[in-house]
């Protein structure tokens, strides 16, 4: 994938740690709220500022997506005007990154039965739900890897993060009856190191100030922890921890799973095969969910007035009769004119 630079990129680049003040209270002029929660604000000279969310608008709402204009910019209590400063929503390759890591049970219960080849059949139907086509405007901006874990105590890579479907694809065909080595099932260290790989490769494309980044982990299983290397509650406080911009499903297939325990770790969702002819369209239900995941983080842009001292910026978002919004600080030390938004 082509990381994009900015020709910014001498300029200074103020990373903000910032501390969010949700508003918490559930009226306003009569309106309902939804979740917006900030990720990351950033400050680059001349005077650009960049906000980087995500917007929950609930169930009924998982494919929308707002725009410019449903997004309202307060600096120090004050309106920004959106049209001189230029706010945009940038989602295209080089702006935003969304990675996703399959991690799939090849334990003996999978290989040594029927199903491995209904399960290598929806593995490909997800990838193909989830990744856009080279053709696509979004090509670039979503990557995925895919792993496979048994009973050892380290998970298997089987594809690097790519874009590429044919080379996802690929991968799972080559999956066969030998691929393992140890029958045993050491689900709750794939969810530790599944959760651990995505926390890297979200960090490593954030070392490019230009990119904002989030991503998913889908784990399939179709059975318990058997290999006890690392503690269920261990598993359990992974996902607890991970920030919003990592969403973790889980697809649970038979009866030989603890459907409580599936449910823990799939916070964003878990879908449950009670036999492999379902496996296909459950695969495709949490492809949908991570279609909906990537379109709920923003990366907003926009030009900032102020020249100097620090300053509150509150984001409120607006779609039909609800709300959300948060506030953060940032520096305008350095700021100069001549920003502009491309």
């Amino acid at each position: 994938m082509r990381l994009y630079t900015s020709s910014l990129g001498k300029t200074l680049l103020v990373s903000l740690i910032v501390v969010v003040t949700l508003i918490s209270c559930g009226k306003d002029n009569g309106s309902k709220r939804f979740d917006v929660e900030l990720i990351e604000t950033k400050a680059e000279a001349p005077s650009k500022v960049r906000l980087f969310f995500k917007v929950d608008l609930g169930d009924d709402h998982l494919f929308t997506s707002l725009q410019p204009q449903d997004f309202e910019i307060y600096e120090d209590g004050s309106l920004i005007s959106r049209l001189e400063s230029q706010a945009q929503i940038q989602r295209e390759e080089g702006e935003f990154l969304f990675a996703s890591v399959l991690l799939l049970d090849l334990s003996g219960s999978v290989l040594q039965d029927s199903e491995l080849p209904s399960v290598k059949n929806a593995a490909t139907s997800f990838i193909n739900s989830v990744m856009p086509l080279e053709s696509n405007e979004l090509f670039g901006s979503k990557e995925m890897a895919v792993y496979w874990f048994d009973g050892e105590e380290e998970i298997h890579l089987l594809v690097p993060f790519t874009s590429d479907i044919e080379s996802l694809t690929s991968g799972i065909e080559s999956i066969n009856e030998n691929i393992s080595n140890d029958i045993s099932t050491n689900l709750n260290g794939a969810v530790v190191q599944g959760l651990s790989i995505m926390n890297s490769r979200l960090t490593e494309a954030r070392e490019n100030p230009n990119i904002s980044a989030a991503g998913s982990l889908v784990i399939f299983t179709d059975g318990t922890d058997q290999a006890s290397r690392v503690s269920t509650r261990e598993a359990q406080n992974a996902v607890k921890n991970a920030g919003q911009d990592n969403a973790v499903f889980t697809i649970g297939l038979g009866d030989e799973i603890d459907e409580s325990i599936l449910k823990t770790f799939g916070r964003n969702g878990f879908e449950l095969a009670e036999n492999s002819f379902d496996l296909n369209s459950v695969f495709i239900n949490t492809g949908r969910k991570v279609e909906s995941e990537s379109k709920s983080f923003y990366v907003l842009e926009y030009c900032s007035p102020k020249r100097s001292g620090e300053h509150t910026i509150e984001l409120r978002a607006n779609y039909e009769n609800s709300f959300g919004s948060f506030k953060t600080k940032f520096s305008a030390e350095g700021f100069t004119g001549g920003c502009t938004i491309e």
